[in-house]
């Protein structure tokens, strides 16, 4: 199958798993919205499950997988990350149903739900590295739990796809990117004390004076 012809394939699936759901989507319908027989389909995929990860791969993972696995020259690990929060701005309407489909048709399909949670750990390693860079760089505190740095990280991308696909306003980009640089602050290596504190009287009291 081409690559045109996969793309057109794709994105028919995504349309009618968004539109119908994941069990009463068919298969008959992604063909014919994609301009290919059903036995086209089935001789590529072995079901609706592969045929919905690969849709999710593709509306979904695409953009944020060419930023983690792109080259950045002259970029840090956290511009890095702060790429990928403003990113989450993005006009993704059919992939944010979609993956939200893909979640829900998990709960009952055990097959389905370990392959979805594999495509998740995959991009877990990916963040993790960026971490990890940026820890080496001296940018990311390194006392930080580095599960707890990557776990808020989804937290907020699978927050905002849910915002998405709920129709909730989202914010100006200006002021979403301002919040995730104030996030990235956040975690980053805290300021050495000044050699103005007194030490005695911080010990005694807990605050600076």
């Amino acid at each position: 199958m081409s690559g045109a012809l996969t793309e057109r394939l794709l994105h028919a699936a995504a349309e009618v798993f968004a539109e119908e759901g994941y069990e009463r989507a068919g298969v008959a319908e992604i063909a014919r919205r994609a301009g290919v027989t059903t036995g086209a389909i089935y001789s590529r995929y072995t079901g609706k499950a592969q045929l919905l990860l690969d849709a999710v791969d593709h509306h979904v993972s695409h953009d944020i997988e060419q930023l983690l696995r792109a080259e950045h020259p002259g970029e840090s690990a956290t511009d890095v990350l702060a790429s990928l929060g403003s990113h989450l701005l993005d006009d993704l309407p059919t992939g944010s149903g979609l993956f939200l489909e893909a979640i829900v048709a998990g709960r009952r399909d055990p097959e389905l739900a370990a392959a979805i949670r594999r495509r998740v750990e995959d991009e877990d390693a990916r963040l993790a590295k960026l971490v990890d860079e940026a820890v080496g760089d001296g940018l990311i505190d390194p006392t930080l739990d580095r599960l707890a740095t990557v776990r808020l990280a989804h937290a907020i991308g699978f927050g905002m796809t849910l915002t998405r696909a709920m129709g909730l306003e989202l914010p100006a980009t200006d002021a979403w990117t301002t919040v995730i640089d104030r996030v990235i602050t956040a975690v980053a290596v805290p300021d050495a004390p000044s050699h103005s504190q007194n030490p005695e009287t911080t010990q005694q009291t807990g605050v600076p004076q």
